[in-house]
């Protein structure tokens, strides 16, 4: 689909300023319902990606730091620096953190891609199904913790069991 355009293109991208504007702002609020939807498990942060290393758009689980899903904007003749910058197109990554040989904990991709602004509604069902996904493991994890099982259930009647850990 694309807008009429209202404007000269943007340098560097076949769209004008003003059609990258609301690609950004439509990705903007799509991120944020996303959140909205899933935020019994996530959150979604705004990151300098030069500092923390993710991306400017970061969903994380509230209680878990193994898991994340990046979006880094890009941009043509600017840096991030730049205030007045527009992104032309946006990176994402999900990733998990895993057990390196010298015991710390880098984090791996598990997929990416690049999108074009034409294409920010795929780049919102990635997060979707990132945050959909995320929110059931993260559920399915609670339902198997002992003390919410212990907190649900009442205690048998007749002779005690004991448990080795």
């Amino acid at each position: 689909m694309s807008l009429p355009s209202s404007g000269p293109e943007h340098q560097g991208s076949p769209y004008s300023e003003d059609e990258l504007v609301q690609r950004m702002e439509a990705l903007m609020a799509g991120l944020e319902e996303i959140a909205e939807r899933y935020s019994e498990h996530i959150v979604l942060g705004w990151e300098d990606p030069e500092v923390f290393g993710a991306g400017h758009f970061v969903f994380t689980p509230w209680n878990s730091h193994m898991y994340r899903f990046a979006i880094e904007e890009r941009y043509a003749d600017t840096d991030w620096e730049d205030p007045d910058r527009v992104p032309t197109s946006w990176t994402w990554v999900s990733e998990l953190r895993v057990k390196g040989i010298s015991g710390d904990l880098p984090w791996m991709a598990i997929s990416g891609g690049e999108v074009a602004p034409g294409d920010y509604a795929e780049l919102l069902q990635e997060a979707e199904i990132w945050a959909k996904g995320t929110s059931a493991l993260l559920a399915r994890e609670q339902s198997l913790d002992p003390d919410v099982i212990r907190s649900r259930r009442p205690e048998a009647e007749g002779p005690g069991r004991t448990l080795q850990t």
